[in-house]
C-alpha cells in the first residue's frame, strides 16, 4: 500500500488520521484507503476525502508523467465518493517533508523545438487536472506542509482554499523565471488574483518563496497553523487542517478571494484600470532593465504573460500563458539556466561526487575558527547561522573582541531587516565564544584556519597542534587558503590525510562556493566530511587537487592580469568594464580589482607566476600601473580608494576622476574596446582548459560551477565553458590565435583546446543545444 514504505511520514497506521480511532467526540470514525500509484485517496468518516500526495521516485512529489496519472485516479475516485455524498470536503495533502515542488524539469529540459507537440501535450494534460480539481463541487483545501514551488503552487492556487504550516521549512512560491521560463499552469493568471497584480508581477519576477506568515498576508493562503509536532506522533499540522476543514462542511461553497483592498482606490487603479497596469508595467520594466540588463527572458516574458491576464478572461489568459511558456523553453536562455539547476542539484549529491554514502559520513555539530580577522569572523557567523557551535581563536583578545563584534553585527542587521527574530539572533549569537586559549579546540570536530596568506606560519599552526594533541589524526584541518600549496602543509604535519582545504569566498555571507582543495595525500574520509559540511552549511562544493590558484582564482587571475595589460596600453577602465557588465559578468575587471584589493592582488599575481612559471598571471610589470597605486596609498574598496569611490557603507559612488592622474596617463582614444570580451573571456576558457588538461579538476561540470558560483558567470550563458560550446571550440582558437599573433604567447590555445577543436567537440555534448544569440537592447513587453 502506498502509506506502508519507507517514506511514510505523516500519513502512517500509527497517525490518528488512520485505521479505527477515536475522533474527537470520542466516538468511533472508519477510514477507508485507495491506492492510485503516486496519490492515495482516504475516505475519512464519509465527509473528508483526503488526496494524498506520496511520489514513489523521490523524496519530493512533483508534477510527471506518472503523478499526472494517479491524479486521474484518485479524482475519479473522489468523484464518485461525492456522488455517493461520501466526501463533503476535499483535502489535497503530503506523505512528505515537501508539499509539491513543481513541474518534471527532467522532462522538460530535452525538449527541442521539435518536440513542441509533446510539450504541449504535457501542459494539457496539466490544465485539465487543475480544472478538473478547480470544478469538483464541494470545498477543495490545500494543505501546504512544506515547500510549494512552481507547479506545485499552481496546482494549490487551483483549489478552492488554501492553508500553511507555520513551519520555517514551509514556502510558497513561483520560481520559473529563475530557469528561463515562466509559469505554465495558470500561476500567471492566477495569483495576481488573490495578491493584486503588483504582488504576483515581483513575486513570479523575482522567483522569491514565501513563508505562512507573508503568504497570508499576500492573500495566498487564508490560514497558518501549528506544523510543527511537540511529541511524537501529534501529526499537529493534519489535525489542524482537519478542524479547519471541519468548519466547511455543509456550507455553500465559497472559494477564497484573496487579500481584501485595503488602499483603495490605489489597489483598485493598479489590479483594475489600463492605467494601473502600465504603472505597474514600468515601474517593473524599470527594475527589471536594471537588474538584469536585458539578458533574462524569462522575467520579461513572465511580465508579458502577466499583465495579459490582467486585461482579459481567465480562458484566453490561460491559452496565452501556454504559449509563451512553450516559445520560453526553447530558448537557449532557458536551456542554460536549467543546466545549472541540473548542475547545482548534482553537487549535492555525496555519493556521486565521492563515492560516500550521506547516511556514511558524521555530520558536524562543534567547529572552530583560527582567525578572527575579515574572513575568520565571516566563516564564523556562517556557522552559527547554521545552527554550529563555533570557537574562534585568536592570538590577542581585541582581535577576537572585533571578531565577535562582527558577528553581533551581521545577525543584528537580519533582525533590522525583519529577517530574523530578536530572539532567535541571540541564540545564534551565543553558539559563538572565542579566546587565545587552544584547549577548546579538542572539543571541536573540525579546525577551520584563516589566518594570514603565510606558509611558515601556516606550517607552524599545524605542528603546534599537533604537538599539543589537538591535531590527533581525527580531527580535522582544514585551511581557508586561497593560493598556498596543500602538499607543502600536509609534507610537514603527522597526519597529512586530515589536512584539506576549505576555500571560502568573501564576502563569506553572499558568496555560495566552497572549493575543497585536496592534496595527495588528503584521505576520502576527510573530503566527504568536509563536503557533507558544506552542504550542511548551504553552500555550493567542488573538489579540486591542490595548484596554484587552484580553480576560480587562477581563473580569475588571467582576466584581471589581463586588465593590468590593457591599463598598461591605457585603456580607458570605465569602458573596459562596460563591456564586460554587457556580456554578463556582474561587474568588471576593475571593479573587481577594487573588490578585491590592488595589495591582495599584488600578492596573488606573483604566486601564479612563480608556480606556474608563467608571465600570462603578472597584472602588471615592476613599477606598472597598479603596482603603483597600490605603493600610493590606493587599495580599492576596503580604504574606499580604487578605481571606483565608496561611501561610508562601502556603496560605490562613480569612477574615481583622480585615478588616471594618479598613475599618470589619459586614455588612449586608439585602443580597441571591440576586443575586450575576447581578451578576457577567451583567456579565462583557455585557462579553464588547462586546468583541466592538468587533472586539477574532475571536468567541465566541476569548472562551470566553480564559476558561476563563485565569480558569477553569466548564468544565462550557463558558465564559462557551456559559452564555449555556443562559440564553437573551432571559433574560440580561431580567435585565440588571432590574438596571438597581435599581443603574444599569453593568448596561445592549449592542446585540450586544440584537439576539440579538431573536431569542434563540446564540452557538454549531451546537453540539448539551443544556440545563443547575442542580443542588444531590452525585450519588448
Amino acid at each position: 500500500m502506498l502509506l506502508r514504505g519507507r517514506n511514510a511520514r505523516h500519513f502512517s497506521r500509527s497517525a490518528l488520521l488512520l485505521g479505527r480511532v477515536q475522533d474527537f467526540l470520542g466516538k468511533p470514525r472508519l477510514t477507508k484507503e485507495f491506492g492510485c500509484g503516486e496519490i492515495a485517496v482516504i475516505n475519512d468518516s464519509d465527509t473528508f476525502a483526503w488526496i494524498v500526495m506520496d511520489s514513489t521516485k523521490g523524496s519530493a512529489n512533483s508534477l510527471s508523467e506518472a503523478y499526472i496519472q494517479s491524479c486521474g485516479k484518485a479524482l475519479a475516485r473522489v468523484e464518485e465518493l461525492i456522488t455517493q455524498r461520501k466526501a463533503k470536503i476535499v483535502i489535497l495533502a503530503s506523505n512528505k517533508d515537501t508539499w509539491c515542488v513543481g513541474a518534471d524539469l527532467p522532462t522538460v529540459y530535452p525538449l527541442l523545438p521539435a518536440d513542441r507537440p509533446k510539450l504541449e501535450a504535457i501542459l494539457d494534460e496539466g490544465a485539465a487536472l487543475v480544472d478538473r480539481l478547480k470544478n469538483l463541487p464541494v470545498p477543495v483545501i490545500a494543505a501546504i506542509n512544506g515547500l510549494a514551488l512552481g507547479g506545485g503552487l499552481e496546482l494549490a492556487l487551483a483549489c478552492h482554499h488554501r492553508v500553511m504550516s507555520d513551519a520555517g521549512s514551509c514556502k510558497v512560491g513561483l520560481p520559473e523565471t529563475l530557469l528561463g521560463v515562466i509559469p505554465g499552469m495558470g500561476g500567471t493568471v492566477r495569483l495576481q488574483k488573490l495578491t493584486g497584480l503588483q504582488t504576483a508581477t515581483q513575486m513570479i519576477l523575482q522567483g522569491s518563496q514565501v513563508n505562512g506568515d507573508r503568504a497570508r498576508k499576500n492573500g495566498i493562503v487564508e490560514s497558518v497553523i501549528p506544523g510543527v509536532d511537540r511529541f511524537p506522533g501529534e501529526d499537529r499540522f493534519l489535525h489542524g487542517v482537519r478542524v479547519y476543514a471541519g468548519k466547511m462542511v455543509d456550507r455553500p461553497l465559497k472559494p477564497h478571494k484573496g487579500k481584501p483592498v485595503k488602499n483603495w482606490p490605489l489597489d483598485s487603479v493598479l489590479n483594475g484600470w489600463s492605467i494601473g497596469h502600465r504603472i505597474v508595467k514600468q515601474a517593473s520594466l524599470k527594475t527589471l532593465n536594471k537588474m538584469t540588463k536585458g539578458k533574462y527572458l524569462g522575467q520579461y516574458k513572465a511580465l508579458q504573460s502577466i499583465l495579459y491576464a490582467a486585461g482579459h478572461s481567465e480562458k484566453k489568459a490561460l491559452q496565452r500563458e501556454k504559449e509563451i511558456f512553450i516559445e520560453c523553453c526553447f530558448t537557449p536562455e532557458a536551456k542554460n539556466q536549467m543546466a545549472i539547476y541540473f548542475l547545482d542539484d548534482n553537487s549535492k549529491k555525496l555519493y556521486g561526487q565521492i563515492g560516500v554514502k550521506k547516511e556514511d559520513v558524521p555530520s558536524i555539530k562543534t567547529t572552530a575558527v583560527i582567525g578572527a580577522g575579515v574572513m575568520g569572523s565571516g566563516i564564523a557567523h556562517w556557522f552559527a547561522a547554521r545552527n554550529l557551535q563555533v570557537y574562534v581563536r585568536d592570538i590577542d583578545e581585541k582581535y577576537i573582541e572585533k571578531g565577535l563584534a562582527f558577528v553581533q553585527n551581521e545577525f543584528d542587521t537580519q533582525v533590522k531587516r525583519k529577517k530574523m527574530t530578536k530572539q532567535a539572533a541571540a541564540d545564534k549569537v551565543a553558539l559563538v565564544t572565542g579566546g587565545v586559549d587552544a584547549t577548546p579546540l579538542k572539543d571541536c570536530q573540525i579546525i577551520v584556519e584563516a589566518a594570514v596568506e603565510v606558509m611558515d606560519l601556516k606550517i607552524k599552526m599545524i605542528q603546534d597542534l599537533e604537538a599539543k594533541g589537538i591535531l590527533d589524526g581525527k580531527r580535522i584541518f582544514a585551511t581557508n587558503t586561497s593560493s598556498l600549496s596543500l602538499n607543502e602543509m600536509q609534507a610537514a604535519s603527522k597526519y597529512p590525510e586530515c589536512i584539506v582545504g576549505m576555500h571560502f569566498f568573501n564576502p563569506v555571507a553572499k558568496m555560495p562556493l566552497v572549493e575543497i582543495i585536496t592534496g595527495d595525500k588528503t584521505s576520502k574520509e576527510t573530503v566527504a566530511l568536509v563536503y557533507k559540511l558544506t552542504l550542511q552549511i548551504g553552500k555550493k562544493p567542488i573538489i579540486v587537487k591542490d595548484g596554484p590558484g587552484f580553480l576560480v582564482n587562477r581563473v580569475l587571475g588571467v582576466y584581471m592580469a589581463e586588465a593590468g595589460r590593457m591599463l598598461k596600453e591605457r585603456a580607458d577602465p570605465r569602458k573596459v568594464d562596460k563591456q564586460i557588465v554587457d556580456f554578463g559578468m556582474p561587474m568588471g575587471p576593475f571593479r573587481l580589482l577594487d573588490e578585491v584589493g590592488f595589495d591582495v592582488a599584488a600578492h596573488v599575481g606573483p604566486v601564479l607566476e612563480n608556480g606556474l612559471k608563467s608571465k600570462r598571471f603578472a597584472v602588471d610589470e615592476e613599477g606598472g600601473a597598479v603596482t603603483k597605486l597600490s605603493k600610493n596609498g590606493y587599495l580599492g574598496k576596503k580604504n574606499k580608494k580604487g578605481f571606483y569611490s565608496y561611501d561610508d557603507k562601502g556603496k560605490e559612488t562613480g569612477f574615481n576622476q583622480g585615478i588616471l592622474s594618479a598613475v599618470g596617463f589619459t586614455p588612449n582614444d586608439n585602443f580597441n574596446y571591440n576586443e575586450v570580451v575576447d581578451r578576457c573571456v577567451l583567456l579565462m576558457v583557455n585557462e579553464a582548459c588547462m586546468i583541466m588538461e592538468e587533472g586539477l579538476v574532475p571536468d567541465a561540470e566541476t569548472v562551470d560551477l566553480g564559476m558561476i558560483f563563485g565569480t558569477g558567470f553569466a548564468p544565462f550563458r550557463g558558465g564559462l565553458l557551456n559559452y564555449a560550446d555556443h562559440e564553437g571550440t573551432a571559433s574560440i582558437v580561431k580567435r585565440l590565435e588571432s590574438l596571438q599573433a597581435k599581443y603574444g604567447d599569453t593568448f596561445k590555445p592549449c592542446e585540450l583546446l586544440k584537439k576539440k577543436a579538431a573536431t569542434n567537440e563540446r564540452f557538454f555534448p549531451k546537453r540539448p543545444f539551443i544556440k545563443y544569440e547575442e542580443r542588444k537592447g531590452f525585450p519588448i513587453v
